[in-house]
């Protein structure tokens, strides 16, 4: 089974706005999020992090390798965020699809032969391919 990992906070925070990330839920034991994301970008609104603990996967310890990786990503990419390349670091590290709707970070990962999505890719697979997308709603 494919592992997905978000990058996008944005994407996230979106599916909460519209009422619609617990529709994830579902799928939990495929998507993923780094602790470090979610204490560093999903800290407002205050209940986001919480429902996102909820829907996704949580990866609670970022492994040294993970770091080092995600200190080199930094070093080579200075255009991206630390919340980038730690992304950048699972992924090429874990095997994770990277979720993000970012031109610059999507042409990064296929330099690193990282598997990339969007966010409409990601509506499009789970979220429309199943029952009534009004009914998935929280």
């Amino acid at each position: 089974m494919k592992k997905f990992l978000y990058c996008d906070s944005c994407f996230l925070i979106t599916f909460y706005q519209d009422g619609k990330l617990g529709s994830l839920s579902q799928y939990k034991n495929q998507f993923y999020i780094s602790e470090t994301q979610i204490i560093g970008e999903l800290i407002k609104p205050d209940e986001l992090a919480e429902i996102v603990r909820k829907s996704v996967s949580v990866i609670t310890n970022d492994k040294d390798e993970i770091i080092a990786k995600t200190s080199e990503f930094a070093l080579k990419y200075e255009s991206l965020s630390t919340y980038d390349c730690l992304c950048m670091a699972y992924a090429f590290i874990d095997g994770y699809c990277l979720i993000t709707d970012d031109k610059t970070l999507q042409k990064k990962c296929v330099m690193n032969n990282i598997e990339v999505k969007t966010s409409e890719d990601i509506v499009e697979e789970f979220l429309n391919g199943g029952d009534d997308y009004v009914n998935m709603k929280i």
